[in-house]
């Protein structure tokens, strides 16, 4: 028995998934419907093998960060859409998305990659592989996680201090972070020598939302 979860902010796609996708002779059971990622993680979604996840979701949530949730509290990810957007279908596989299926009234290519997702195996469908070739984003070097979130923290406004205070680690080791990603940028055929260089990749490689602003965290005075 494979046990499946879904979010779709689609009522009626949500009312019509248990019987279109496990009908009474399959081995998937559906055990939770949601509208949101913060629904599912909430209920018994969280206990699913595979989360069947829309990657457009109205409530203003990102594919990549609702994916990662979902992988972090224990499922595998299948993606799925009535609309093959290229961006959003790789940022999904990107984040750990085993698969994309896009709706369609044939449940069978669902069903084969929620089946290889609870092995934790990927499943190319035609649209991912589609969604693949057609990805026309610049080269995006591979960036360990400290230098990711030191990249992310700096060119939201941070001072070198501040970025080294907020990772724990002294500044010398924050620079060398940013260091880094500014060679890895280089070899990519994508300079990023200034801080303003570092913002424009970040928000190129959606590390850094358009709208995130950081300063230093004021400092609490205790008293007494």
């Amino acid at each position: 028995m494979i046990t499946v979860a879904a979010v779709d902010d689609d009522p009626l796609v949500l009312q019509g998934l248990p019987g279109w996708l496990a009908p009474s002779d399959s081995e998937l059971v559906v055990i939770e419907l949601a509208q949101s990622v913060e629904e599912l993680l909430g209920g018994r979604g969280r206990d699913a093998d595979v989360v069947l996840l829309d990657v457009w979701l109205g409530d203003g949530s990102h594919v990549g960060d609702n994916v990662a949730a979902v992988i972090e509290a224990g499922p595998a990810v299948v993606t799925i859409s009535t609309q093959d957007h290229t961006d959003l279908i790789v940022e999904s596989i990107e984040a750990g998305a085993l698969s994309y299926v896009h709706k369609s009234l044939d449940p069978t290519e669902t069903r084969a990659a929620v089946r290889a997702a609870a092995a934790r195996h990927k499943f190319m469908t035609p649209a991912l592989a589609f969604a693949l070739r057609s990805d026309q984003r610049p080269a995006k070097p591979s960036l360990s996680l400290q230098e990711t979130e030191s990249l992310r923290l700096y060119a939201s406004g941070l001072r070198m201090t501040d970025v080294a205070r907020r990772l724990g680690v002294k500044p010398s080791t924050a620079k060398g972070y940013l260091d880094r990603v500014r060679a890895k940028y280089d070899d990519a055929g994508r300079g990023a020598r200034t801080k303003l260089d570092l913002r424009e990749r970040a928000l190129e490689d959606g590390i850094l939302r358009p709208t995130t602003v950081l300063g230093p965290r004021p400092v609490r005075r205790v008293t007494g």
